[in-house]
């Protein structure tokens, strides 16, 4: 492998994915929120703090009292009840602005009965109070109810007809680490704020805001806890009903900027804007939901709510916000308090932080490395090992990360940089030129060796052909006689293959061929391949070349390719794949065979192909324009071959489809009467339907000869190893070959 071009390569992929990491490029963030929703929803509903409890104006409590909006001393009578069962806390998720309506005396009421004598009122006051007033009451003596108010975030702040509430002020924070970094953080900034009326705002204990952010996706995944408002930083709902449950003055609660906020012993993780991951249990009623109407008919018993906080909202259809969770939409707004604060309590926020996004960077280099180092093993497998467990260890650790520790580390641009980057390295590696005809190592074949003798007979039995004792004749051929041979040296069986040089060229033309068919068989013997045989030697005695090669027992594939003999096509898919895989490693070396037919495939025992005959070809011409052309058999060329152009490896895949289609019906695609009808259908016809001779081969299986057997080689497989991997998936198909 170039081990420069790698280098580079993979300090390029490193940087481009790590500059976009940091960047947090806005389409590719909402795959990584997706891929956190897909987490969660993976880790399942997780267990909620027992400690809270809504209380639900729901469908059923409507149906029982009537239309919404009631009268707010109703709501002072249910702060009553869950006083009297002893809950510690109370929210109210419901926003009680100014209204006339309210402002006015109370009619008679038996509602209101039991929340007068709570109140220490006389029946006969009842009509000096209005709705506002009793509530107000309810929630001064109770002692432990938290108000909502609310901000808009349009339009200007109304600096000159506004005045802020002191009720208002007295809910701000007191405390912070570097009050003069909050202004220069991205919080949001309301423009308006809308506050309960007046009386009610001062029997409160605490006020928190109860708006929602939703993700750019329209999501609620974050929450905010602090919003700014003129020169004061204001809490959510949430915030203020944790710190009354743990019994905190707010000279106990400090905001740490841009990173936390204390309370007591408890900190809460914040980002720059102010703003905590919600960790949500599960979807909707993931906490225990109490109807207001059977808490008022008392049907709910007071341990439930015993010691608690109790958050009160509305569910009703239609009536309340609803939000869009990991977990499906529908999540009401008073559940996402509960969450806020079952987070705060159980320090169970989803975070991230400056080091996880550092870690995230650390990470993608490591990958980086560890491909970079698996790219230069020779075993290529390794690098592909590498990826997958690298993504295993990824998925798997941000997956724990977020399950069991509550922290978010983004897995989608290291895993995009693993893929891309072991497709790259795979390409360097494969298109490395050190495999290249030009750059190809000296063979260890000897030199020729010239032995003195004037006449052009071949050898017979018992004779001596360089080192090589002539055993026994195993086959004749076109260009020569195949003989078994021993190498006296080893005791290694050889074929020794006779090439004819032709006697009548002058002196020089045959030095000059016999030179260029050392080259040839060098190039040849240079192939190390299960599926190639091995060239190990060359000798010239008279008018002969011989090639020492590895000695095959086996048949050749001509002997299959007959109607009484066929194999079955899967057989026949399988040797043909094993052939391609030869060939793709051969033309990558940047080899060409040139004359691929079934005579010059040798199938052994065990059923691998071996192709033959690799540069011998190419010896038996002096005329080096005719080498692309003339060499090969008439019936298996391709197109390009017989047009004089410059051959590639697809030209022996065109081969390989013309043997595959005998393979599998018993007779070649292109016939004729002679020589010159075969080459003029090669070069213009397309050959019978492969289904009309044998109907039992497979549409499929036909199109990837019909894509072998193309004219034009930019049409055909430009590749063995595309070829090869087209046949596994056909091979996997078992319904190709009922």
């Amino acid at each position: 492998m170039n081990y420069r071009k790698a280098l580079l390569t993979t300090i390029g992929v490193f940087l481009f994915f790590a500059i976009f990491h940091v960047a947090s490029l806005g389409p590719l963030e909402n795959t990584h929120l997706k891929i956190r929703d897909l987490f969660l929803r993976l880790r399942g509903p997780a267990p909620t703090n027992s400690q809270i409890a809504i209380v639900a104006i729901d469908d059923q409590s409507i149906a029982h009292y009537g239309r919404w909006p009631w009268p707010r001393a109703w709501i002072g009578g249910l702060i009553h009840r869950i006083t009297e069962a002893g809950s510690r806390t109370i929210g109210i998720d419901i926003s009680f602005l100014p209204s006339q309506s309210q402002a006015k005396p109370v009619a008679h009421d038996e509602e209101l009965i039991s929340l007068l004598e709570w109140l220490d009122l006389d029946r006969s006051q009842q009509s000096l109070y209005s709705n506002d007033q009793l509530l107000a009451l309810a929630i001064k003596k109770a002692g432990n109810v938290v108000l909502p108010f609310y901000f808009e975030f349009k339009g200007s702040d109304r600096e000159g007809t506004f005045t802020m509430p002191e009720s208002l002020s007295h809910s701000a924070y007191l405390l912070f680490d570097d009050p003069g970094r909050l202004p220069s953080l991205p919080l949001l900034r309301g423009s308006t704020v809308f506050t309960p009326t007046a009386v009610l705002a001062k029997a409160a204990s605490a006020m928190g805001f109860v708006n929602a952010y939703l993700d750019r996706d329209g999501v609620l995944r974050n929450d905010p806890v602090i919003i700014a408002f003129r020169d004061q930083y204001f809490p959510s709902l949430g915030i203020q009903l944790a710190r009354l449950y743990l019994g905190l003055s707010w000279a106990e609660v400090k905001v740490n900027s841009g990173e936390s906020i204390v309370l007591g012993n408890h900190v809460v993780p914040i980002d720059d804007r102010g703003f905590v991951g919600l960790n949500y249990s599960g979807g909707r009623e993931s906490y225990p939901y109490f109807s207001y109407s059977d808490l008022m008919e008392g049907k709910i018993e007071p341990d439930l709510l015993r010691d608690k906080i109790v958050l009160v909202g509305v569910v009703a259809a239609g009536l309340h916000d609803l939000w869009p969770t990991p977990f499906g939409p529908g999540y009401p707004g008073v559940e996402k308090h509960a969450t806020v604060v079952a987070n705060i309590l159980g320090d169970r926020f989803i975070v991230r932080s400056d080091l996880t996004g550092i870690g995230e960077v650390a990470f993608m280099l490591l990958c980086a490395i560890a491909l970079f180092a698996a790219a230069g093993s020779r075993r290529s497998w390794l690098l592909w090992l590498s990826c997958f467990l690298l993504l295993g260890l990824l998925v798997a650790g941000s997956y724990w990360g977020l399950s069991a520790h509550n922290l978010w580390f983004k897995p989608l641009f290291p895993a995009l940089l693993i893929l891309s980057l072991s497709l790259v390295l795979q390409v360097v590696r494969v298109a490395s030129p050190s495999a290249a005809p030009e750059t190809v190592k000296e063979t260890l074949l000897q030199p020729v060796e010239t032995i003195a003798a004037d006449t052009s007979e071949v050898p017979t039995e018992g004779e001596t052909v360089g080192r090589y004792h002539i055993e026994s004749e195993l086959a004749h051929g076109a260009m020569g006689v195949v003989y078994k041979a021993v190498d006296p040296k080893i005791g290694r069986s050889v074929a020794i293959k006779t090439i004819r040089l032709d006697q009548t060229l002058g002196a020089k033309q045959l030095a000059d061929l016999k030179e260029r068919s050392l080259r040839e068989a060098q190039i040849a013997g240079q192939l190390s391949h299960p599926g190639i045989v091995t060239i190990y030697d060359v000798v010239e005695k008279g008018g002969h070349l011989y090639i020492a090669m590895e000695f095959i027992e086996g048949q050749e594939l001509t002997h299959f390719c007959t109607e009484q003999t066929l194999l079955k096509p899967r057989q026949a898919t399988t040797i043909i794949g094993h052939i391609c895989h030869a060939l793709d490693y051969a033309h990558k070396a940047g080899v060409v065979h040139r004359d691929i037919k079934p005579s010059n495939i040798m199938l052994p025992k065990d059923g691998r192909p071996k192709i033959m005959d690799f540069g011998i070809t190419k010896m038996v011409t002096s005329d080096a324009t005719q080498t692309a052309a003339l060499i090969g058999t008439p019936s298996y060329m391709s197109p390009e071959q017989i047009d004089l152009e410059k051959v590639d490896g697809r030209s022996d895949l065109f081969s390989v489809g013309v043997m595959f289609y005998e393979l599998l019906c018993g007779q070649r695609p292109f016939t004729g009467a002679n020589i010159t009808a075969i080459l003029k259908k090669i070069t213009t016809e397309d050959p019978p339907p492969l289904h009309e001779i044998n109907p039992q081969i497979h549409p499929k299986l036909e199109a990837v000869i019909s894509r072998l057997l193309t004219k034009d080689p930019k049409d055909r497989f430009q590749s063995g190893a595309e070829v090869l991997s087209v046949l596994k998936s056909l091979l996997e198909d078992g319904s190709i070959w009922e």
